[in-house]
């Protein structure tokens, strides 16, 4: 029995080494230790700059039983929280009985035994590693917490070495935005600009027929137009905001439309929005949230637009609600078309309509 759990700890342990796609390796991590512990679920969090828990990834439980839990886990209080400020291994049967414990919120599955470990990444600490409810209701043991730290310690050297290899690939992206936006710069913009002044002082000429000369206005319009578009792209490169998150990138979008109108617009986010949404799903929120936004800025005729991003345990949702005349029946539909096809790419909803209290409501649902 033994032999064959240190087994299965080795394939594991092997499993992390081959540093693919930390988020994937992360979960398969927490498969992993219920597999060798004989949990029935297993959870890793992961701390914020605050010292609560920015991501919770969790195995054992379907999408329907986590969508019931009332609260995402935050790591303040309980044993949780107790974990947080004393990062060393914890065994108990029940949780119940041990001081810290708080109990669940609405929607928990029950659990009784309780074994976590923290996650290190040399002298700090980068979250923990919980696994509840020992198959046959009874306690985790000596040889249990063994395994699942020697797991914990081979987690946090591969983080460690992907937040490595995550730093030097940002580096030389962010060298190479600058080089493009260089380029673009020296080369393009200061040769559309030299023949524009050439075009300008040829309509200066009076032997040019007057047809002639609305042309080449006409032409250096276009011109100006171009240096405009291409300089907005060389401030886009050059602007590394998106590095910060997809919090950012929305407020940062946010504040740019709030310059051009004069509606009211008010953001709100609930749960881990950088951690948790990601990949095609962060930039597909991004654009839908940006459409929704732009179409109430334009047809709504709305005094107030609110903005909802929240960050659930196996979907995100984003929600657009505005106070003007409601959605039209003979509205354009193939922005609300293209805003459906996006949700079903990850198996998600949207659906927009007038409300009761005057005004729009429009949810845009994806699984996470």
């Amino acid at each position: 029995m033994v032999s064959n759990r240190l087994e299965a700890l080795s394939e594991a342990v092997i499993d992390i080494a081959k540093g693919e796609d930390l988020r994937a390796s992360l979960r398969r991590l927490v498969e992993n230790a219920v597999a060798i512990s004989g949990a029935t679920y297993g959870a890793l969090g992961a701390i914020a700059k605050d010292g609560t828990l920015e991501e919770f990834t969790y195995v054992g439980m379907s999408e329907e039983t986590a969508d019931e839990i009332a609260n995402f886990p935050e790591g303040k209080q309980g044993l949780l929280g107790h974990l947080l400020k004393h990062p060393v291994a914890l065994r108990v049967n029940p949780m119940q009985s041990h001081e810290e414990s708080r109990g669940f919120p609405a929607g928990h599955p029950a659990m009784y035994s309780f074994l976590g470990v923290p996650i290190r990444i040399r002298d700090e600490i980068y979250g923990s590693l919980y696994l509840t409810e020992k198959q046959g209701g009874v306690d985790f043991t000596e040889e249990d917490e063994q395994l699942v730290t020697a797991l914990a310690s081979a987690a946090g050297v591969a983080i460690d070495n992907a937040r490595g290899l995550e730093a030097q690939h940002r580096v030389v992206v962010l060298a190479e935005r600058e080089r493009i936006a260089r380029d673009l710069h020296d080369l393009v913009i200061q040769r559309l600009f030299a023949t524009g002044l050439s075009l300008q002082a040829l309509t200066k000429d009076p032997e040019l027929p007057a047809h002639d000369v609305g042309r080449l206005r006409e032409a250096i319009d276009n011109l100006d137009s171009t240096v405009s578009q291409i300089r907005n792209s060389v401030f886009a490169l050059q602007d590394h905001s998106g590095i910060h998150g997809l919090r950012s990138r929305i407020q940062t979008e946010i504040n740019s439309l709030r310059s051009s109108t004069s509606i009211n617009i008010f953001c709100e986010f609930n749960g881990p929005i950088d951690t948790v949404i990601d990949g095609d799903v962060a930039e597909n929120v991004f654009a839908v949230l940006r459409e929704l936004l732009v179409n109430a800025i334009k047809h709504s005729q709305a005094k107030n637009v609110e903005v909802e991003v929240h960050a659930l345990l196996s979907r995100c949702e984003v929600r657009v609600f505005d106070d003007g005349v409601g959605i039209k029946e003979d509205a354009d539909k193939r922005g609300l078309f293209n805003l459906s096809k996006r949700a079903q790419q990850h198996q998600g909803s949207f659906e927009i309509c007038a409300v009761d209290r005057g005004g729009t409501q429009a949810i845009w649902i994806a699984k996470l």
